[in-house]
């Protein structure tokens, strides 16, 4: 017998409240916060897979250009940052609007958010 759709979006909702409360209350780079969110990123990542997430998704195209543009910006500065100490890296950046616990906790759901969206992108067709 099959779990009903509402259960099992309750339950993500549930996991990642409770993943982003996690993050919030541990604090800055601490354990529990790296815990928290590996095995959200591990749970994401494996029901992406089983699902074959994307395979029947449209070509991304000539669309995807400005993300690899920002994704080849991104590279380029962090390696400008290992040549010179005095750069701050994305993550000196981030560090101040993630210090609130608050903040912490949006983003960790926002980032959720989006791994769900990743996850639920159209699979292979079934035969039927």
């Amino acid at each position: 017998m099959g779990c009903s759709r509402g259960r099992r979006r309750l339950t993500c909702v549930v996991a990642a409240l409770a993943c982003a409360t996690a993050v919030a209350v541990s604090g800055e780079l601490s354990a529990g916060a790296l815990l928290a969110v590996t095995a959200a990123g591990l749970v994401v990542a494996a029901v992406g897979l089983v699902r074959r997430a994307g395979a029947e998704a449209p070509r991304v195209g000539r669309r995807g250009l400005p993300w690899l543009g920002w994704l080849a910006a991104a590279v380029v500065w962090e390696l400008a940052t290992l040549a010179d100490d005095d750069l701050p890296t994305l993550s000196d950046l981030a560090d101040p609007v993630l210090a609130s616990p608050v903040a912490r906790g949006a983003a960790t759901l926002g980032w959720l958010a989006a791994g769900a969206w990743l996850v639920g992108r159209p699979g292979p067709r079934r035969p039927g």
